[in-house]
């Protein structure tokens, strides 16, 4: 064998080296796209379940909540009336003094009967739908300081507006959680309450000052239904975050978008 033979036999092993190099190299690129977006495909369906059964909890949580509206607002409300009534009926033929107590007690129970049935509409997911989420939250601060529960303020943005039905309800139920947590755990006196539309999303600030807690202690998350307000935010495409000192209050921040 020549020099020349020589030659082109390393020139021709070192193109189907190269050949198979890049075949190697290629493949190996082809296959990462391919785990690549396998990994993608499942993780997008492991968020689309959850999603799912979220959206199926929260469709429970709704049942439950309108079906507990509906035996409050038609049967616990209905026996008060009876009761009512029949306080009315007892005060003739009584003393003056007796006719006080009677109707003292009457005041209790249709002050009584009013607030359950208020708790009743706050409940009732329908309710929510056509008042909007403005008049809903409104409702809740005017209980709160009616019952002396908390001081509380609402201020809403001049340029208000609507969004969808499935936003208002889940906002409003994670304001109700947050509500809830001050009125049970944070002995505030103060409750401030913000809705501030923007152009292009709602921000919602609902800042006491009760003695706080550790957010990054897990048995307070699970306490106070955090992760529940936190996956409810999700479904709606917004962001959550709370902030919380002891002894500072507590401060959750919520941007949704329109």
């Amino acid at each position: 064998m020549d020099q020349t033979e020589i030659q082109i036999l390393i020139f021709v092993t070192t193109i189907v080296v190269l050949i198979l190099a890049i075949s190697l190299i290629l493949f190996f690129f082809y296959f990462q796209q391919k785990k690549t977006a396998y990994l993608i495909e499942q993780r997008e369906t492991k968020i689309r379940f959850e999603e799912e059964i979220t959206k199926s909890k929260l469709e429970i949580q709704e049942q439950a909540l309108q079906n507990i509206s509906w035996e409050i607002h038609d049967n616990v409300g209905q026996l008060l009336s009876v009761a009512k009534m029949q306080l009315n009926i007892l005060q003739t033929g009584l003393t003056e003094k007796q006719q006080e107590k009677v109707f003292e007690i009457g005041e209790i129970v249709g002050k009584s009967l009013q607030e359950l049935r208020g708790l009743a509409r706050s409940l009732n997911p329908e309710t929510i739908k056509n008042k909007g989420l403005i008049e809903s939250v409104t409702h809740e601060i005017m209980r709160f300081n009616r019952l002396n529960f908390v001081k509380a303020t609402l201020s809403v943005s001049a340029d208000s507006y609507n969004l969808s039905n499935e936003k208002e309800i889940i906002l409003f139920r994670i304001l109700q959680e947050a509500f809830n947590n001050t009125l049970k755990h944070s002995k505030a006196k103060n409750l401030k309450v913000e809705l501030n539309y923007g152009t292009s999303h709602l921000e919602i600030i609902a800042e006491d000052d009760g003695v706080g807690f550790d957010v990054n202690d897990k048995a307070n998350r699970d306490g106070i239904g955090l992760t529940n307000m936190e996956s409810r935010t999700k479904l709606i495409g917004a962001a959550f975050e709370i902030k919380s000192n002891e002894n500072a209050g507590t401060k959750l921040y919520i941007s949704c978008p329109k």
